[in-house]
């Protein structure tokens, strides 16, 4: 078995981090009564549908920022992206993450700041590089 380099590592475990805080969303979105853990913690039973809505997707959005990392790191290989397209897809999911995990630190609760802020800011650094660093 070939060991993996270890920027590819911290890449694949980012990749899972940020699937199980999908995960996390998604539960939200189906109505499981945790909604102290995102959203500011302002709702600490149900979300409210339009919050279980943005849950929902805020997951997606987790899990397409993980397959890109994924792809740009070159643990899969899903489609043949050129790679202006790839470019263009590595600024937004940076973004993307960057400004969600800013927002996760800064106005979360106290799930979103010790977890969920740190996971968006790994990701986020890791799909910069991988996007302008190489």
């Amino acid at each position: 078995m070939e060991v993996l380099p270890e920027l590819d590592q911290l890449a694949l475990a980012a990749c899972v981090l940020l699937a199980g805080v999908a995960l996390v969303h998604i539960v939200l979105a189906f109505g499981v009564r945790k909604g102290e853990m995102a959203w500011g913690g302002r709702y600490p039973r149900l979300l409210p549908g339009p919050h279980r809505i943005g849950s929902a997707f805020y997951a997606l959005g987790l899990v397409l920022s993980g397959l890109i990392l994924a792809q740009l790191a070159g643990l899969i290989d899903l489609v043949d992206i050129p790679g202006g397209v790839m470019e263009a897809t590595g600024w937004v999911v940076t973004v993307f993450l960057g400004v969600t995990a800013l927002f996760s630190l800064f106005k979360g609760s106290r799930w979103e700041r010790m977890m969920f802020g740190p996971i968006g800011i790994i990701g986020a650094a890791l799909v910069g590089w991988y996007t302008f660093g190489q």
